[in-house]
Parts: C-alpha cells; structure tokens; sequence
C-alpha cells in the first residue's frame, strides 16, 4: 500500500498585527501520531521521568501564526549542519467554518479571482492564547478542563475556538451560519448586540480562562466596537472514551461598546477581569477601562430568594460555578494622539529593588500596561493597588479628564498634561474599599513610524521588567529600565532602548518581495532566549541571544547564585542578537509551480510578484527540512506561470543549458532566466552537505555564468549587472554570496549560512537573459517540452503559452516558441474561442493538449505536415466538460493518455489513439469520476507505482487538487 505524507508546508503569515504567539504547548497537543519526538527537541522541558505518561506532559515551545484561513503550528530544532535553529511547520488547524460559508448568490469568479476572493474573506486577523496547564481547579474529566486552546477571528466576523483536553476540537462562537451554530448551542445574547456588526473584521482578540475553569472570556475590537462573548464548554463522557460536542457549549454574547476599536487585552485576576481596548478614531483617541465581577458559586450563599433574584438582576451570566456581573465602566486614558493599536500587561511586581529603600510602601504591588499605536509612542502606566482607598487625586478633575460623556473636545488633550509626573490619571474602585491608581509610568520615544505590537518578556527570566517593541519603521527594540544610585538607595530612571534587530535591506521602489516593509508583530520565545519578528508580507524572522560566558566558571558554587542576574539582567543589556534562518513564502495566491529536472529544487510564482525556489536542507547527518533558497525574479506584475526548460545533467553539450527556466505574468512578455554562479555554489553545498559522498559539481557550463543579477530601481528586469556603482551600492545585502554558502578554513567544512528574507530579494535573483515578444494581452499559462535527443534537428526544447482573450478570437491562440534561439515556431489558431487555461505537452513532444473557457479539449499533434517541428490540430473534443476545463496533464509513461479538471467537479481520463493509414487521431473517454466540489488541478505522478497490465498501460498515480484546498490520489 502506497502511503502519503505532507512533508513541507510553506506558507507566510497573513500581514496583521496580533496575529503572533509563541508558547509553550504540551508535546502531546502538536505531535502526530507518526512523527518522530525527537523533532520536538528544541525547548521541551519535561513534567516527569522518562516514562511515556511523562513524555506526554512534556512541553515544547511552539509558534502560532496564520496563513489565510489555516492556523500553522511550528517548532524549531538546532541544526548540527548550519548550527542555527531551523523553525518550520509541524501541524495546521482549519476551522470547519469554511465547508459552511457558501451564499447561495455568490458570484462565480474565475480561478485565480475566486482564490483571492475567499482568502479576502475568510483571512484570519488576529489570535490569541489560553493556557490551563497549571491551573488548580480538580476535575474528574479531563476534558472538561482544557489545558490550552486558541482564539482564532476572521476577516468575515468569525470567531471560533480550538480547545485541547484530550484531543483538539473546535467550537465556532460566531459566524455567518448562525442558524447552525444556534442549533448545536445555547446562545444568550444580550439586547445591545447588534448581529448586523458581527460581519465586521475583527482586529484584535484577547482570551482568558475564568478562575482556570474550562469558561474563556473572550473579548473583540473592530470597527463596529467591543463584544465579550463567554463561552463553556462541558462533555460527556462513555467507558474510557471523552466526546466533546458543540451539543453541550454554552455562549454568551454582549457588546459593551459601540466605538470603533483597534485592539483590546483582558487581565483575568481574582474577583474581576480588567478590560482595556484602545479606540481607533481620527482624533481623541483613548483606552478605555472596564472592570468584570466574578464570583465562585461555592463560595458565596444567598440567604433568600429575594436575595438570589435581586443578584441575579445585576449579573450578565449564571455560569455552572461562576457568575459573571454586568461590565463596569471605569473611565479612559488619555494622550495617545493616533490608533491605539496594542496592549501589554506585565503582572505585578515589587517596585522596590533589592540592595536598596525606596518610598514607595513594600507591601504595594504595582503593575504595568504598555500602550501604543499609529503615534509611534509607548506609553507606561502603572497601576498601584491599596486597600485604604486613600489615593490623593482630585475626583472632580478626573471625572472632567477620563469622564464618558465629556472627553471628546480638545480641552481635555491639553488639560492631560497638566497633572503633575506621578499623580493617578484614573482610579479604578474595586469591593471592599479597594482601589487601584493609574499613572503614566512613562513614555518611550524611540520609533519613527506606527508601532504594531507590544509583549513583556518572562517576568520568571529576569529581575527586571524588558519590553520588545515592533514598528513599520522596519525595526524592533528592547527597552529596559536603567537604574542609578542616589544618597545610598536605588532609585529608578529612565526607560531607554538597550537592543535593536531588524533589517533595513531592500530594493529602493521594489516590491514587497525584494524589501521588508516594516514588522507587524514580535515576541519573545518562552524561554526568552530568542525573539521573532513577523514582517509585512509574512516573512518570519529569529534573532538568538548569544550568551558570552567567557572567563567564567560555572562549576564554581559562589556564581549559582549570581547566575540569572548575570544571564538575564546584566548580559541583556549587552546581548548580542544573531539571525537564524527565517520562515517565508508565498503572501498571496501561487498561481504556478514547476520542479527542476534534476529534482534539485523546486520553483513557484504567485499573485505576491515573486518567484521562489525551494531546495532541502540538511539539518542533521539523518534529517532534511525544506526551504526557501533562492528568489530567482521579484517583479512588478503579478505571476501566473512557470516552466523549466533545462536541461538534465547528462553532459551533452549541445542540450539546452541546465537551471533555465521561462515565466509568464499579469503582461505580454515571455521572460528567460538563468541561474547564477552564487546559485549553482549553493545548490552543490546543500547537495554536498546532504551527501558526503557527492562531488563537487561546479562544471565548465559554469564559466559562461554572471556572480549574481540586479534589479534597477523601478525595473522589471533583472540585470547581470549594475549600471553604475551607485545603482551596486543600494543594495543591503552582500556583494557576493560569501556571507550565505560553505565557509572553508584550511581546507575544512566549517558551516553553512543560508540567505537571509534581505538577502532572498535581493542577491538571490537570477539574470533575466531573454525576451519573448507576441502576445496581445497579458499571459494565462505555460508549459514546455525538453528535448531528449539535441542532436536531433527536429527535436528542440519547445515552450507553449497562451493569453487573455478577451472577445477576440485571435488572442486564443497558442504560441510555441524555441526559447534557445529566442524565435516563435508556430502559432495554434482555430482551435479555441475563448482564454486557453491550460496547456500540456506529451512526454515525447509529439502532443499538445489545450482547453480552457470554451470547455473543449484540443489535441496538437507535430508533425503532421513536412515541416516537422510544426503543430497541427489532429483532434477536438467539443464540450468535454460542463464548464471551464482548469487543468489537462499527460501521463509521463504514457504519451496516449491525459486526464482533464473541470469547475463542474469531474475528473475525466482520456485516451488518444491514431488510427489508419492517415493516422487519423480520435480521443476516447476512458474514466471519469465526479466530485462535490470544483476540481482545479490535476498531475500524474513521474514514477509509475505500480506495474504494467495485460494491455500494456503503465499506471501512475493521478493527484486531483479541489478548490477548498483539498488533495486526494487514485
């Protein structure tokens, strides 16, 4: 029995903020149940001895980001061959919100316009994290506790969650088929929900398990406000086995603001849940506060029933062991000047610094908030809790500063600054004469452009607070409290930038795929040793802290004590942060892709204007990972199409020359690329590191190669290279690939760097080294045919492309060029009316199948005539499909046979025979096979899998791709 398994997954993030979480996660919750433990090596951290239960509690460190509509889970592993951390896909989650989102009057769209239009739709905005591992609340079932879960909202007003007990399962909260939702759940929506905003992109979320139990408050900012939905989930359970079902959630939806929002965070404490969510107007921008009562049924009685209904009246929601109180306005936060775009709250911690007095009273705990936005400051405010309730601030001023009614007029921005350094900026009242002051810590200036995220490092791992800061500046800091001595006591100072990473490279008026336009989010890892970056266009980028332990004994028991202050808090200050490999691809729709020859590598395109290259890399002496390692074209159009065209490594001379290939886009140009020297190092290194035993295969064919090629400012066309040194000297990257291939010392492998996501577009690219000029209008699709005998005159390496038609029937013409000599062979008329979608060329060059809108399949045959390299229509099949035709491919081992996809959802095999002395060509249907949904694409295997039969078929395996993404094989 053949078996399949997904070995790669590139995708980029989606380009929003709040999108990005890295946590500790139970090994048990990402691994499947054929993968290999030891890939989850990197930061596991063990609950137990070596037993199998134990194993299970492991955690592994895991990063959380999304990719369209699907949720990537990856995790990192040292590489002994790159030393550095790889960090790639491991596991994916998609909602089942997705089979339901069909509108019986949605408007049938092309393929590449309907992948654009669902993934606008159906993009997933924001992301959050809840972890129960710790908590303390005993449960019977596991499953009614679970351990973690994520928080997942979508572009369409979707919110829908993933919780872990024994086994993930998902619970959608709010989406378009409410009426299925509401028939599987219990909803109780409060009377200020307006279902008409649910349809609004949700910007940010904010998710916390209440008391530990199973019951997450889940809090969403968007343009139309701020709703809280409650969400418990409960199972049952039969022998040894839990089943989970959306037949015993529970949900409750209120709305608490109707002002539009940007981002929100929720602080789950003790009696209360603090809520903050920053709102998102063209002036008077503000954080609003909210306070959410809660309280333990357990533990609280009601004396009579009087009682019970006057309680109840002032609760939002009677949960199984918890009631939550209505929200409580507080007041605001004034002076951000531009969207409040992000939060981070670092719990409470002891202000008084060891070593030293300070007036502030010891038994006091304070907390921090960090706020920022589109004004490119961060702001601190502190919160200081007393239970004397003797906070000196003038309530009437307040009320005139953070009041609900009053703070929309410019008075209240100028009347802000007129509180002196330290005094509260708002009090929150709590019970029993408990309250909280809020003043303004501090205020960071150090980027030049909006800031996208805010996150606290561990307070676990270090003495003093760290806060990471990304922003569209293309940059990210560190910021830490510097303290000095004065008259014998430790006295706080000034919060300053202690660290930047980041990348300033790119091409000056490129694309996204040649520049970082800024970063979008960043996080520490959970052991805080490392911190990633999320850039715009879904690059992922690692910085590792390299710890310098020199002249330092660790065996000595007199530094045990000093050894986290000196790791953490000392060293920090001085880190140095190095780049690990980054996690990137395709931000938009790939359209095509197309594998070397060799098998060496493998080239996409996509919607996002790039063209990449993916290889494997050797990551131990037994394991490989698949990367991007080349961006061969980053252009101004974008892509559709892809084929290469070189040659096999068989020494014939007179072959078309080896890494060639030909790529098509959103114009009329046809452009020829060959790969570089800096390339082909590269390729023999991976290949060499892969297999010790490989030769070095830098060939002759090699001399005629350019070092690398460059893309002028605004150009689309890659040079061999740079018209002055001034155009050389805008790029970021390296001169030469020495900064990124095998290093050698005295002879000896020292190690290998792969490019970086600066480097990918911008030193990466192959020279553009040819034109084909012809069509009408803007190219639809490629394919080629690579001569097997040079020597032959009538056998050339041959590349088929077709356009846009649109209402002309000349534009559906086929065009067969000969690539080498840069010349148009022949051109295809009279076999289609309409766009020719797809092309395919026998294995022997000797057919070429086309279809596309006019639904009929035609077959080219060379040969026909006296002029041998010609094509001639030999066959036609009228209406062979419902509607459009999107993919035709012929068998590798068999030229007779070719198989179609269809809109309609039919998979068809046909089989091409010549007959009579005319050789007369006629095509037969020989299967088909329907399916519920459209089929987009199809692809025989290379390799026949299994053997010939009786009547002399060779039997690949046939791939078919559906259009909500699914693949299937027969």
């Amino acid at each position: 029995m053949t078996t399949c398994k997904l070995s790669f997954h590139g995708a980029a993030g989606n380009s929003t903020p709040h999108s990005l979480k890295w946590v500790n996660c139970p090994r048990a919750a990402v691994q499947d149940d054929n993968s290999d433990s030891r890939s989850f090596a990197d930061g596991a951290t063990s609950a137990g001895d070596g037993s199998h239960s134990a194993a299970n509690n492991e955690s592994v460190q895991v990063l959380l980001y999304p990719s369209s509509g699907v949720i990537n889970v990856a995790t990192s592993v040292h590489s002994t061959k790159l030393n550095a951390k790889l960090t790639s896909f491991t596991k994916t989650f998609i909602t089942s919100s997705l089979a339901n989102n069909q509108s019986k009057d949605k408007k049938v769209l092309a393929r590449g316009e309907a992948a654009e239009d669902a993934a606008a739709k159906r993009s997933i905005t924001a992301l959050d994290w809840v972890d129960n591992t710790f908590t303390t609340v005993e449960t019977t079932n596991p499953a009614d506790n679970p351990k973690c879960g994520i928080v997942a909202s979508f572009s369409d007003g979707t919110l829908t969650t993933f919780r872990y007990g024994t086994s993930w399962m998902e619970h959608v909260l709010i989406g378009n088929t409410m009426d299925e939702i509401m028939s599987s759940s219990i909803q109780h929506v409060h009377e200020s929900v307006d279902w008409t905003s649910t349809t609004e992109s949700i910007a940010d979320v904010s998710v916390v398990a209440l008391l530990g139990t199973e019951k997450w408050l889940i809090g969403t900012a968007s343009a139309s406000g701020v709703m809280l939905v409650l969400s418990s989930v409960s199972s049952s359970q039969t022998g040894d086995d839990v089943v989970e079902s959306l037949q015993h959630q529970e949900v409750w939806v209120r709305q608490i603001s109707h002002h539009s929002a940007a981002s929100i965070t929720i602080v789950s404490q003790e009696k209360e849940c603090l809520i903050f969510f920053g709102s998102a107007s063209p002036r008077h921008n503000k954080v609003w506060v909210y306070t959410l009562p809660l309280c333990q049924h357990n533990t609280v009685g009601l004396e009579s029933a009087n009682a019970k209904e006057e309680s109840e009246a002032q609760h939002w929601a009677a949960l199984s062991n918890i009631t939550v109180g209505e929200p409580q306005y507080q007041g605001c936060l004034l002076g951000h000047q531009d969207w409040i775009t992000c939060f981070a709250w670092l719990d409470p911690f002891n202000s008084c610094s060891e070593g030293g007095s300070s007036s502030i009273d010891p038994d006091r705990k304070d907390a921090l908030l960090a706020s920022s936005g589109h004004d490119a400051k961060i702001r601190l405010w502190k919160f200081s809790s007393s239970n004397t309730g003797s906070g000196q601030i003038d309530a009437n001023h307040l009320e005139e500063l953070s009041g609900e009614e009053s703070n929309d007029s410019d008075e209240d921005e100028a009347n802000i600054d007129d509180l002196i350094e330290g005094e509260a900026r708002l009090v929150l009242h709590h019970a029993a004469n408990h309250t909280t002051m809020i003043s303004l810590e501090a205020l960071l200036l150090g980027h030049e452009e909006g800031i996208t995220s805010l996150s606290w490092r561990n307070p676990t791992k270090s003495k003093r607070p760290c806060l990471l800061s990304s922003s569209m500046d293309r940059s990210i800091l560190l910021w830490m409290e510097q303290e000095y001595e004065q008259d014998n006591n430790v006295t706080s100072g000034v919060w300053v930038p202690i660290s930047r990473v980041g990348s300033a490279g790119g091409i000056l008026g490129g694309s996204i795929g040649a520049s970082l336009m800024g970063f979008v989010d960043a996080a520490f890892s959970p052991d805080c040793d490392r911190i990633v970056g999320h850039g715009y266009g879904g690059s992922l980028h690692f910085w590792s802290r390299v710890r310098d332990d020199e002249g330092r004994d660790d065996d000595d028991p007199a530094n045990e004590d000093e050894e986290n202050h000196y790791e953490i808090d000392d060293d920090l200050t001085s880190a140095r942060w190095l780049a690990d490999p980054c996690i990137t691809g395709h931000f938009r729709a790939v359209q095509d892709l197309n594998w070397d020859p060799n098998g060496e590598y493998l080239l996409s395109v996509g919607s996002d204007q790039t063209t990449r290259m993916w290889a494997e890399v050797p990551v131990t002496d037994s394991s490989k990972r698949w990367m991007e390692v080349g961006r061969p074209q980053v252009h101004g159009y974008d892509m559709t199409s892809i084929t290469c065209i070189g040659g096999e490594r068989n020494g014939d001379e007179n072959a078309e020359p080896m890494h060639r290939f030909v790529s098509g886009a959103d114009e009329k140009v046809i452009r020829v690329f060959d790969a570089p020297s800096s390339t082909l190092r590269l390729l023999s290194t991976l290949k060499r590191l892969g297999d010790q035993s490989a030769q070095e295969e830098m060939n002759t064919e090699s001399s005629w190669r350019v070092e690398r090629a460059f893309l002028p400012s605004l150009g689309l066309s890659n040079k061999a290279t740079a018209d002055t040194e001034q155009e050389s000297a805008k790029y970021a990257g390296p001169t030469n690939d020495d900064d990124f291939v095998l290093d050698t010392m005295n002879g000896k492998q020292n190690e290998l760097k792969l490019p970086s996501e600066r480097d990918l577009g911008v030193t990466t690219l192959w020279p553009e080294t040819r034109k084909l000029f012809g069509h009408a209008s803007e190219l639809v699709c490629l394919d080629s045919y690579r001569a097997q005998n040079s020597s032959s005159t009538h056998d050339t390496t041959l590349v088929a492309s077709s356009c846009k038609a649109r209402n002309d029937v000349a534009s559906a013409a086929i065009r067969v060029w000969n690539a080498k000599e840069g010349k148009c062979v022949c051109i295809l008329k009279g076999g289609h009316k309409s766009t020719v979608s797809t092309l395919s060329f026998s294995t022997d060059g000797k057919y070429l199948a086309s279809s596309g809108k006019d639904r009929r399949i035609c077959i080219w045959r060379r040969g026909i005539s006296d002029d041998k390299t010609k094509y001639e229509l030999c066959a036609a099949t009228d209406s062979a499909h419902k509607r459009i035709v999107w993919s035709v491919h012929y068998s590798p081992s068999n030229s007779n046979i070719l198989a179609s996809a269809s809109r309609d959802g039919f998979v068809k095999v046909w089989r091409v025979t010549e007959s009579g002395d005319d050789s007369t060509t006629t095509m037969n249907e020989m299967f088909s096979s329907g399916k519920t949904e459209p089929v987009t694409a199809v692809a025989f295997s290379l390799i026949k899998l299994y053997p010939t039969n009786k009547d002399g078929i060779d039997y690949n395996v046939l791939a078919i791709g559906t259009e909500r993404g699914h693949i299937e094989c027969g």
